[in-house]
This record gives C-alpha cells, sequence and structure tokens, in this order.
C-alpha cells in the first residue's frame, strides 16, 4: 500500500541512502548511493565535478532516487524528476548532512575533512513519485 504524503514526509526525513541512477552517454544507467536533505520537496545532494554522475547530469539532467529500508516491513520511495546543477562551496549543508547520517560527533569529523572542497550541489524536483509499505499488508 502506498505512502501517504505525511509518511513519505517522515520517512524521507530519516537518513536513509538513496540510490540515484543517471543515464551514461550511450544509454547504460548508472547507479550509485547519495546522502541527500529532503528540503521543501526536493532532493539536495552533493557530488564533485569530476564524478561520473555530474557528467551524466550535464548531458541528460534526468535521474531517479530510490530510497527504501533495508529491514522490513520494507518501505520505499521511488522519485523521478530533473536536477538543477550549481557549482559551488556547502560547506554548511555538508555538515549538516554528515551529522543527518553519521551522528553529531562524526559527521563534524567528516565536514571538516572536506571543508572548502568545491562541489556540485544537485536539486532534484520530483515529477513522479511512488511509495509503498509492506508493513499496510499489499505488494508495489
Amino acid at each position: 500500500m502506498a505512502l501517504t504524503s505525511e509518511e513519505i514526509r517522515v520517512f524521507l526525513g530519516q537518513p536513509n541512502i538513496a540510490v540515484m541512477a543517471t543515464v551514461r552517454p550511450d544509454g547504460r544507467p548508472h547507479a550509485v548511493p547519495i546522502w541527500y536533505e529532503y528540503d521543501d520537496g526536493e532532493f539536495v545532494f552533493h557530488m564533485g565535478p569530476t564524478s561520473v554522475r555530474y557528467r551524466n547530469l550535464l548531458r541528460n539532467n534526468r535521474a531517479s532516487l530510490c530510497i527504501d529500508t533495508r529491514t522490513p516491513p520494507y518501505k520505499a520511495v521511488i522519485v523521478e524528476g530533473e536536477v538543477d546543477l550549481l557549482e559551488g562551496l556547502d560547506d554548511e549543508r555538508t555538515e549538516r548532512m554528515a551529522a543527518h547520517y553519521l551522528g553529531e560527533r562524526a559527521g563534524k569529523r567528516y565536514a571538516a575533512s572536506v571543508k572548502g572542497t568545491r562541489v556540485i550541489i544537485g536539486r532534484l524536483r520530483p515529477k513522479r513519485t511512488i511509495s509503498w509499505d509492506y508493513g499496510k499488508g499489499d505488494d508495489p
């Protein structure tokens, strides 16, 4: 059974790893796990300027994310949309995301190790969202 809008908002606020899929120049998919921040209905993430994901998004800004749980009862949210790209520094968001995924102490340590690093900031605007919660007794 699908998650409600409120259940999706709560689920996406948890530190679940997302898998982002982009399209390579030859049409093959490229999938990579990422950290994200769910911000006002959009997904914000960072990547390096030499990453395959960034190069793919420069050519084709369409992407999908799959965010799911790894333990029962399984839940998932899958979104498809277009990504806006912005180059710059985002030390504050990096620290916030690292603390969200690693905890306050380890997150601050990680953020300090990459402080001042040039990043590409992506913002995925969902055009389609699919969700399910196997705990509600139903298949996707």
